[in-house]
């Protein structure tokens, strides 16, 4: 059976179970429109008069309560959360994709946070629309997919939330490709949709 947990507005995308148990989010304040083709939903162009901020959220799922742990890093508003993974330290790397309108695009980046609201840095800047992200299972890589460029980045990790400054791209795909999520198996192996 399902039961509904809480509302979410904006637009919510990234989750995961996090280390107290409760659901931590990406939302990307509604920065897609939504676009029916050939009776499937697809995310359109941006809409300002339903976007409402991007936000890192929790939800604690006992009582649906909804808390907004981030909504900015140093004075930048958060455009467009989309993905997060967190490390066995309980802290997490997420990507902002930032919004896309008809001839702007903004250059985001990757964050570091605390779950219970205390810390949030940049770690990596600039990229181009980031989207998938995931750890290797020693930690000591954090792996970054970029949609347009339909890039697959790898950063050597020297502590939590810290990389060692080396950006190495780890694929690029001929042709015409986009990336979106990425997952890590227990090989290592980088699996991206």
């Amino acid at each position: 059976s399902k039961q509904k947990i809480a509302d979410i507005p904006g637009g919510p995308n990234g989750i995961a179970i996090g280390p107290d148990g409760a659901i931590y989010l990406c939302n990307n304040g509604g920065s897609f429109s939504e676009v029916d083709f050939l009776g499937l939903t697809f995310p359109g162009p941006f809409n300002p008069d339903n976007y409402i901020g991007g936000r890192i959220q929790r939800v604690d799922i006992a009582t649906g309560k909804v808390t907004d742990l981030y909504t900015e890093c140093d004075g930048i508003k958060l455009r467009g959360p989309n993905d997060l993974v967190f490390d066995k330290q309980g802290g997490m790397w997420f990507t902002d994709h930032g919004i896309r309108e008809h001839r702007t695009a903004d250059f985001t980046g990757i964050y570091y946070a605390k779950t219970d609201g205390s810390m949030i840095k940049e770690v990596i800047f600039p990229l181009e629309a980031p989207n998938g992200i995931g750890l290797s299972p020693k930690e000591d890589k954090l792996y970054v997919a970029e949609t347009p460029t339909g890039r697959l980045w790898s950063f050597d990790l020297k502590a939590p939330g810290e990389i060692t400054g080396a950006r190495n791209m780890m694929a690029q795909l001929p042709d015409y490709h986009m990336f979106d999520s990425l997952a890590v198996d227990a090989d290592g192996n980088v699996c991206v949709a």
